[in-house]
């Protein structure tokens, strides 16, 4: 692994374009020419390094698993991450020399999607049998069978990413160890099918073009085709050491990173904690875990300890809070205290970790966590990287929404804040953690009308592939409780002059009348804005009518009073108002039974808060 990452992404070897090698794919060449190529690649690594050797990655002790992603293979340990960009491992933050092709975003930075498709799978034990079993080597050619190449094919489609599209597929590490595994097997048919004469001298009679002919230049190479098929690889340049399965005599395996099944007496890699382990209970097939209820955990005592050792150090400096959620593959909210989002300042340098803290209280989505970023200051723009982890730490992807194609695509996991919209990430944030969680909420509508929608960006913490219509259905599906209590509060505007020392009071259609002083139930925010109590009506058989008058002292001021209606037109009206569970029925539109959302009534909260709107009550007195 040392030795590869001291090989630029603009080396030659990432550069090929092997699907303009029309040597390299489709015929007989295809074999001789990527083993040319492998070898080159082992020499060069061998000038970093002269201990190094390639190692080939025998994917069929994946496939066997219940979820061939949760492989351990796919870990910091090994490859790194294989869902979305590769931020773990050796390789993370790999740049590439082309952008990935097929993808909805510029994307030149390693990225995978292992297993992402229900549809795609790695090689089986089946599959080898196949290879192992042809007669000659013409069979194992793609013109005269395209078995063979299709089944290479396999693995290429299912780590997904730059793999799937073989032109740009050098440009992911795990091309060199698959293809070392396709030469493997090809070396084993050579050994069981062919003599040391025939492994030099079968070729295939349909060549598909000229280029695959036995005697044309392996073109890049100054080689010809049938260079490629010489005994002296293996003789003299490399050997390959096979894996060892386990046996009823021998029940273990070679490495810390295999387990033995025992139902079939083969060894398996392992699966990360976190992963599915259904039906292996009481086997070893966890890493440095347990199969407990399917899955791969740690025991209790150690998440007891965890949990203990888990803190939550939010910066000095002025921070603003905004919002993010986890999801899981189905794209439904993660609920794990341990689950995380650190946040690093990339000015200061300074890091936050954020956990999800308790059950969602709506209008709160299933999986939130509230992450503290930078104050916005004004002509300064100011950027945090994310790194999420589900409760396993396990990595999990960043999704941000495109405003331009309104949708949810796969982003790098960075913000840009700043005082301007325009010069910001679409993030909706709020200095007070009372108000956080209206955040990305339009409270300018009737409660039933009420749309929560998915912050800016969000985290998938799974290895299938998530929609944008995923997440956006998660939001659209946190829908309000019906509210049972007695009373609700809507908004009235009052302007009067400041000494007045005026009461106001709310007679409903039935019910006790409900008074205040103006002071006291006008907005801390603004004191021309007055909350008025009234009975629900969703428990007061759907509507009911409000009459609010304005006293100073005993005396019933005559003030001018204004109606605003749904179409922004004002008109004089008798001070009266109708409040009715059916949107169409109700003058007011805004109201709430949540005391917490008081003071944020009639505010448009999604997006960036220079983007916010207001709107104002349906009744307006000038005393």
């Amino acid at each position: 692994m040392a030795a590869l990452l001291k090989f630029s992404s603009q080396s030659p070897f990432f550069k090929y374009n092997t699907s303009l090698l029309s040597g390299a794919h489709w015929g007989p060449a295809f074999l001789p020419w990527h083993r040319e190529f492998l070898r080159q690649f082992e020499v060069a690594l061998q000038r970093e390094d002269p201990t190094v050797s390639l190692p080939y990655w025998d994917s069929t002790l994946d496939q066997g698993l219940p979820e061939p992603s949760d492989s351990v293979m796919w870990t910091d340990e090994l490859l790194g991450n294989g869902n979305g960009y590769v931020k773990t491992g050796p390789f993370k933050n790999w740049d590439t020399n082309v952008f990935m092709p097929l993808s909805q975003i510029p994307v030149k930075q390693l990225y995978r999607s292992t297993g992402g498709r229900e549809q795609d799978r790695l090689m089986t034990p089946k599959d080898i049998d196949w290879i192992i079993s042809r007669q000659n080597y013409s069979q194992l050619t793609f013109c005269h069978d395209k078995t063979f190449e299709s089944m290479h094919g396999l693995s290429h489609v299912w780590v997904g990413g730059f793999m799937f599209v073989i032109r740009v597929s050098p440009n992911d590490p795990m091309f060199y160890l698959h293809h070392a595994f396709v030469d493997y097997l090809w070396e084993q048919f050579r050994r069981q099918k062919q003599t040391r004469d025939e492994r030099e001298t079968q070729w295939a009679k349909d060549t598909c073009n000229s280029l695959h002919g036995y005697d044309e230049q392996m073109k890049p190479f100054r080689l010809q085709n049938r260079d490629g098929l010489s005994n002296q690889y293996t003789d003299e340049w490399y050997d390959y050491e096979p894996v060892r399965h386990c046996t009823p005599v021998e029940p273990d395996c070679d490495s810390m990173y295999y387990w033995c099944d025992t139902k079939a007496w083969r060894c398996r890699s392992k699966v990360v904690l976190g992963g599915n382990c259904t039906g292996f209970e009481g086997t070893e097939i966890c890493y440095n875990s347990i199969c407990n209820k399917n899955r791969c955990q740690l025991p209790p005592r150690v998440l007891q300890s965890m949990r203990r050792r888990k803190s939550v150090e939010f910066p000095t400096g002025d921070i603003v809070w905004t919002k993010t959620l986890l999801l899981d593959q189905h794209g439904k909210g993660i609920q794990d205290d341990l689950a995380q989002v650190k946040v690093i300042n990339m000015l200061t340098m300074e890091n936050a970790t954020a956990y999800q803290e308790s059950e969602p209280l709506y209008p709160e989505i299933d999986g939130i966590v509230y992450i503290p970023v930078p104050k916005p200051r004004a002509g300064m723009i100011q950027e945090v990287t994310l790194e999420a982890m589900d409760g396993y730490g396990r990595y999990c992807q960043a999704h941000c929404f495109n405003a331009t194609v309104e949708r949810y695509q796969v982003c790098q996991p960075r913000l840009k804040i700043g005082a301007r919209a325009e010069s910001s990430s679409s993030i909706s944030y709020t200095h007070s953690v009372t108000s956080r969680r209206f955040l990305d909420v339009d409270l300018s509508v009737h409660p039933r009308q009420i749309v929560v929608s998915a912050p800016f960006i969000v985290f998938a913490c799974s290895r299938k592939l998530m929609t944008s219509t995923m997440i956006t259905q998660l939001a659209e599906n946190t829908r309000p409780p019906q509210s049972r209590e007695p009373y609700v509060w809507f908004r009235v505007t009052i302007h009067r002059h400041i000494s007045q020392n005026l009461q106001i009071e709310a007679a409903p259609s039935s019910g006790p009348v409900w008074s205040s002083s103006v002071r006291k139930a006008a907005s801390p925010f603004d004191p021309n804005l007055v909350f008025v109590q009234a009975p629900n009506p969703d428990v007061n058989g759907g509507g009911v009518k409000v009459t609010i008058s304005i006293f100073e002292g005993s005396m019933r001021l005559k003030c001018s009073i204004k109606c605003t209606k749904k179409d922004g037109s004002m008109h004089e009206c008798d001070g009266s108002v109708q409040l009715h569970s059916e949107p169409a029925l109700s003058e007011e539109d805004v109201y709430t039974s949540d005391q917490g959302a008081l003071h944020l009534l009639g505010w448009n909260m999604r997006g960036h808060p220079a983007q916010w709107r207001h709107k104002v009550p349906y009744l307006s007195f000038h005393c």
